[in-house]
């Protein structure tokens, strides 16, 4: 999976695994890549992920719709405002889920986190609910862009615990806010310094970042194609124990290919 505008080009795979443990895969992901020109200049590329959860395929169904319906309205967007298309389809994805689950009683209570990422040309556009994270790795370093809704770190804003105590917090996967418990959702979309060649993003569940450590991810994502970081990323949090279900996205930054010359050949 790829993209490229004038200046660079996006290397993007992403893979979700059911991991060692549940015995379905409740995670939802998608890249998309607009065919229309446009579409693409408008609103760039886009990433999510997302973990369901809710009992019998609740969390399944709610992961999957989330997706679609996220990535469905960001790019029927009609206007050239991504940080505000993006924050509507995630609250578009709310109510979907939201009445989805009203409308059958099989999938009362369930909810989803999502994390989506838009790329345009070098703008970073991002929203998230819940506790998927997103991450932005240059150097041999990440930085967690996203703040996760969660009780734990609740605690760490307020100084209850440390970032380290967290870790391992017996709570730490106890979330505060979802995609489709509640009738209406707000949030709104972030951004960052402009992208640049050499800048891996990273999306993900708890699956991985739950087992894998902050500086690992960058050591791979810093070693190795979108591909094979995926691979390698999923590998080592079932290596781990792979407790729940393992989703991730790597986009790496590079440059674009600079246009080929037309050669001309003399008789």
């Amino acid at each position: 999976m790829g993209a490229t505008s004038p200046n660079h080009a996006v290397d993007a795979f992403m893979a979700s695994d059911i991991g060692c443990v549940r015995s379905s895969n409740q995670d939802s992901i998608a890249f998309v890549s607009p065919s229309d020109a446009d579409v693409r200049r408008r609103l760039g590329v886009l990433a999510v992920v997302a973990d369901g959860m809710g009992g019998h395929n609740g969390g399944e169904v709610a992961s999957a719709l989330a997706v679609e319906t996220i990535c469905r309205h960001y790019f029927a967007a009609p206007d050239d405002d991504p940080g505000q298309a993006l924050a509507l389809a995630l609250r578009e994805a709310n109510g979907v889920v939201f009445r989805a689950s009203e409308a059958d009683l099989a999938l009362d209570g369930m909810g989803t986190t999502a994390t989506a990422l838009a790329l345009i040309g070098t703008r970073v556009v991002f929203a998230h609910v819940g506790d998927s994270r997103l991450y932005r790795c240059v150097g041999g370093r990440c930085t967690q862009l996203t703040t996760d809704d969660s009780f734990v770190a609740e605690m760490v804003k307020n100084r209850m615990i440390t970032a380290e105590q967290a870790l391992h917090h017996p709570a730490r996967n106890v979330l505060l806010r979802s995609l489709g418990t509640q009738a209406k959702l707000w949030l709104v979309a972030q951004s960052c310094d402009a992208a640049t060649p050499g800048d891996c993003f990273v999306l993900c569940s708890d699956g991985l970042w739950d087992m894998v450590e902050t500086q690992e991810i960058a050591r791979i994502v810093a070693s190795a194609e979108a591909e094979e970081a995926c691979r390698q990323l999923i590998e080592l949090a079932r290596e781990r124990g792979g407790s729940d279900n393992i989703s991730v996205g790597v986009l790496a930054i590079r440059s674009a290919e600079p246009p080929q010359e037309p050669h001309s050949f003399a008789q």
